[in-house]
């Protein structure tokens, strides 16, 4: 089972950063809270998408040939929960982006609101070959990426 935590892109600019969304249906079976409280995207599954961003990034930036490997998360606080039916706006930007390394930090916000944030993921790069077919991602990078859709939620 794989999930996939980035639904659109809408920009990027090489080795520097990438703006992307996650909407959140009222039909996702990880919203269900294990205590009867209200429904929500867990913490983890919030990250998950930022990293899937940020490897987002990689992949485009090495044309297809290399992808990232989370090895280390610095910082990450949680301000709010994401809500079925709400959209996740996630921003990821490169501190350093280096051959052997990249580090990144991350926002996600909804309507504006910034409900995560997470400082300081190093990643290593890797043969993408290994673990995706690169004409797969294309194929789902031409059906994910609308620069045109990002609209009044999109971060700056």
């Amino acid at each position: 089972m794989k999930f996939r935590m980035v639904d659109r892109i809408f920009s990027w600019q090489r080795r520097r950063g990438i703006r992307g969304a996650k909407a959140v249906s009222f039909e996702e079976y990880s919203l269900k809270h294990a205590f009867g409280g209200p429904a929500h995207l867990p913490e983890t599954l919030l990250m998950e998408g930022l990293f899937q961003l940020g490897n987002w990034l990689v992949v485009l930036s090495s044309d297809f040939t290399r992808m990232a490997l989370v090895v280390r998360v610095g910082q990450v606080r949680f301000d709010e929960r994401l809500r079925p039916g709400e959209r996740l706006d996630m921003e990821v930007t490169v501190r350093r982006f280096r051959d052997d390394a990249i580090c990144f930090d991350g926002v996600a916000r909804v309507d504006g609101r910034q409900i995560a944030a997470g400082t300081g993921c190093l990643a290593v790069p890797d043969d993408l070959a290994r673990y995706h077919d690169p004409e797969d991602l294309r194929v789902l990078f031409s059906e994910i990426y609308r620069p045109q859709e990002s609209g009044s939620h999109a971060t700056a």
